[in-house]
């Protein structure tokens, strides 16, 4: 078993966002960028927490994925399904255990908490990706608020924790717009209950609330250097096309335009404390 397989299961760019995430939690909560050895255990808990979430969403996801995805490492035999239980097993186990000798308690309880969450939503959760969507949603969240809680300062990173929510909430919707046909009979999402229009109609009021919660520190003259200001701006206009684009049904470019904006805007976050 090559492994490269092995790798490709974990989505190494997710779990890399997910390490950054931590590290912007923890700058915006300190005020400042500083490294330590803390922050660094911090991060690889992230990677991997993350990590294993994605190889145990492929477990359960493993005979859909015969149909929808059979390029997969599971489906197409590459990797048994006896491996990957204990690849995610290991690395679930891991990441907890880090977190409970070298982080903070508060900091190991969230960490054990969204492992939690992961395991129900795997187990749980995929067919009724109306509900499955908001666990994937709050990744971003969580991890802003995990580097946070290393010393325990949420103020101004609860505004972008939300902010991020929301915003990956609005692609998820966008995903499940152009998934309909594949996801039918397999998965039941929210374009399958609601009409087209209803569904967009959510995507631009998730959009509107992350775009005023990241606006919101600045006006509370908490968090206001041009900086920050200059390049959320740039992310939310990017946000606004990605809407623009799921109005066309043009849904694979709208979720990368809406992936790129949320790079830019947790770039702009790290650059308010700078």
């Amino acid at each position: 078993m090559p492994v490269k397989h092995f790798i490709s299961m974990i989505r190494p760019l997710n779990c890399v966002m997910a390490a950054f995430g931590t590290f912007i939690g923890y700058s915006i909560g300190h005020g400042f960028i500083h490294l330590q050895p803390e922050l660094n255990i911090a991060m690889l808990v992230a990677f991997l927490v993350c990590a294993g979430g994605m190889v145990l969403n492929d477990y359960f996801d493993r005979f859909v994925d015969r149909k929808l995805h059979p390029e997969k490492p599971l489906p197409s035999g590459k990797i048994g399904a006896e491996s990957a239980i204990l690849y995610a097993v290991a690395l679930f186990f891991v990441g907890n255990v880090l977190a409970f000798l070298f982080l903070s308690k508060t900091s190991f309880l969230i960490a054990f908490a969204f492992t939690v969450l992961l395991i129900l939503y795997s187990r749980f959760l995929p067919q009724a990706k109306y509900i499955g969507n908001w666990v994937v949603a709050s990744g971003t969240a969580f991890t802003l608020v995990f580097g946070a809680s290393l010393i325990n300062s949420y103020a101004i990173v609860l505004f972008f924790a939300f902010a991020a929510l929301f915003a990956n909430l609005a692609r998820e919707l966008i995903k499940d717009l152009e998934d309909v046909k594949a996801d039918t009979g397999y998965k039941k999402s929210l374009p399958m209950l609601l009409s087209e229009k209803k569904v967009i109609l959510i995507v631009l009021l998730y959009y509107l609330l992350a775009i005023a919660l990241v606006y919101l520190p600045a006006f509370l003259g908490f968090f206001a250097k041009p900086a920050f200001l200059a390049v959320v701006s740039i992310a939310n206009w990017l946000f606004i096309l990605s809407l623009a684009k799921t109005v066309e049904k043009k849904f694979k470019k709208a979720q990368f335009i809406s992936k790129i904006a949320m790079l830019i805007a947790l770039i702009g976050f790290l650059l308010g404390v700078v």
